[in-house]
């Protein structure tokens, strides 16, 4: 099992080198709302290496399942929120800033906590994904290209690999179990989120 936990330890690496290539842009709120979800996909990663480098697979299935929904819906969301805002160069005050990005995460967390919304939070990941594709390609359409393109690449890279492998994880593909592809998938897109947004911040 230690496979499982090295390609998880990917994604944990390569979320904090994107929040790394966004520290100097760190006093931007709509920064930090990206950076804070690219945080909750390495803290979720970082719960898959320690369960399956301690052995705790069957004792931290269910802490892991439950951390890796939250990164998902308000991870995402998160990022493309920021991205939108960003793109749109919509200016706001930094306390409405600061209640959007601690407002996403909590209204996922309160969400998770009620039976029978697990439809509902499954949408979100679907609606930052498309929230990001409209703000990337709005970033190619007016002179962003160097920026746009990255981020265009990094939500088709995100979106492809959850739809070809989705709930597969277990399967292989080419001899190699899908776990491993997506994770590792995974690990490219946190480094690509922060790139782009540095290619954004220096235009």
């Amino acid at each position: 099992m230690i496979a499982f936990a090295i390609t998880d330890a990917l994604v944990v690496i390569g979320a904090f080198l994107g929040i790394y290539l966004l520290w100097p842009h760190r006093r931007d709120g709509k920064v930090r709302m990206i950076r804070f979800g690219l945080g909750f996909m390495a803290f979720a990663a970082l719960i898959g290496v320690v369960r399956f480098a301690s052995g705790q697979i069957g004792e931290l299935a269910g802490l892991h399942s439950l951390a890796t929904d939250f990164a998902g819906a308000a991870g995402l969301l998160l990022i493309a929120t920021g991205l939108m805002l960003k793109t749109r160069a919509v200016k706001l005050d930094s306390g409405i800033t600061r209640y959007i990005r601690y407002g996403i995460p909590a209204l996922v967390a309160f969400l998770m906590f009620f039976p029978g919304t697990e439809a509902l939070i499954s949408l979100l990941p679907m609606l930052a994904l498309v929230l990001g594709l409209a703000a990337s390609v709005m970033l190619v359409m007016h002179g962003q290209r160097p920026a746009g393109l990255v981020w265009l690449g990094s939500f088709v890279l995100i979106g492809a690999v959850s739809l070809l492998i989705g709930g597969s994880r277990t399967e292989s593909t080419l001899g190699i179990t899908n776990w491993h592809i997506y994770h590792a998938t995974l690990g490219i897109w946190a480094v690509m989120v922060g790139e782009a947004t540095n290619r954004l911040m220096k235009r």
